[in-house]
């Protein structure tokens, strides 16, 4: 499952599963990383949300050495993406997103984890409708709006 955690001050971003004796966390992100690849202020804005995402899903990947088969999107535009199965080879990571106690209203830095992650190669169920830029009564997802969210 794809943890996301959110304080004032940071996002944590883990893939964890369960056992008996308890949880083993996969890989880890933390957005206080970020200054490490240019992402200079904001650490917990709904850009580094996604930033987060991103290092999570490419650290899992890696892990796995699923890495190279999956590259995830090459050029995030804000648009829809789902990663497409390979015939040859291992399917692709999938895991579910566990938001804890945060609130799940449109447009929430939650969801830009999850876009983060869903770019970078994983495999997560989702919908269009939570993220920032589709409009609840005409029924449609404008992709330039969330392209803003994602690049400031």
């Amino acid at each position: 499952r794809l943890v996301v955690r959110i304080s004032n001050k940071t996002i944590t971003a883990q893939v964890a599963y369960s056992r008996i004796e308890g949880d083993y966390i996969m890989a880890a992100a933390y957005s206080s990383e970020l200054p490490r690849y240019g992402v200079k202020t904001g650490l917990s804005n709904y850009s580094a949300a996604y930033c987060t995402g991103l290092l999570l899903a490419r650290r899992v990947l890696k892990t796995l050495k699923l890495d190279t088969a999956y590259e995830g999107n090459a050029e995030p535009d804000g648009a829809e993406y789902e990663v497409e199965e390979n015939d040859e080879g291992p399917r692709p990571f999938q895991c579910f997103l566990d938001v804890g106690l945060a609130p799940t209203s449109c447009g929430s830095r939650v969801f830009g984890v999850l876009k983060g992650a869903v770019d970078g190669g994983l495999a997560i169920p989702h919908s269009q409708g939570r993220f920032p830029g589709y409009d609840t009564e005409q029924k449609e997802f404008d992709a330039e709006t969330h392209r803003k969210y994602i690049f400031g």
